[in-house]
């Protein structure tokens, strides 16, 4: 039988010490899904948003993330039918502006704040009651443009697109946690 020599005895002392502080100790993390509300349905059908607004196609960006966070973080089935659902999600698009935030050395914007305000409701479709509500959920984000006019582009579009996607995050976080 071999012995052991007291570094060897250190080092596997110090080994089993963190191996042991590491399963002991926890950081309490949970799942997320633990403290959830129930709402009381399993399927949902998200209605195409209505565009108040002179923006093109906007509804289409913020009707997509919607659908798209509802199947990513929630365990409820997605419904094209409204009268097949047991809730509903509805809103509309109320304002839309863009703004310059910095200007460039021809005094064009180079830089825009993006800022939109949209209602938005879930409710129980046989009862019609209201399970979430917000009438003025407002989303800023700022966008740049290429200041070289012959190769100008807009990433405004893209813009649009992360704030539907910050917007959808946020609604379907509020009726999950209960806000």
């Amino acid at each position: 039988m071999r012995k052991i020599e007291g570094s060897q005895k250190v080092y596997y002392s110090l080994c089993l010490l963190l191996f042991l502080s590491g399963i002991l100790s926890s950081c309490g993390y949970r799942v997320a899904q633990e403290n959830r509300l129930d709402l009381g349905f399993s399927s949902v059908a998200v209605v195409p948003l209505t565009n108040l607004t002179t923006t093109f196609q906007v509804e289409q960006r913020l009707t997509r993330a919607l659908t798209r966070k509802i199947v990513e973080k929630t365990s409820w089935e997605l419904r094209s039918d409204p009268n097949r659902a047991d809730a509903v999600l509805e809103g509309e698009i109320s304002e839309l502006s863009v703004s310059p935030v910095a200007f460039g050395q021809s005094s064009f914007g180079t830089s825009f704040l993006v800022t939109m305000t949209v209602r938005i409701q879930l409710r129980e479709r046989e009862s019609g009651n209201i399970l979430f509500s917000n009438e003025r959920y407002i989303f800023r984000e700022q966008y740049s443009i290429n200041v070289d006019f012959e190769k100008f582009f807009t990433e405004e579009n893209t813009a649009l697109d992360r704030i539907a996607m910050d917007f959808a995050s946020s609604v379907i976080t509020s009726l999950l946690e209960g806000f």
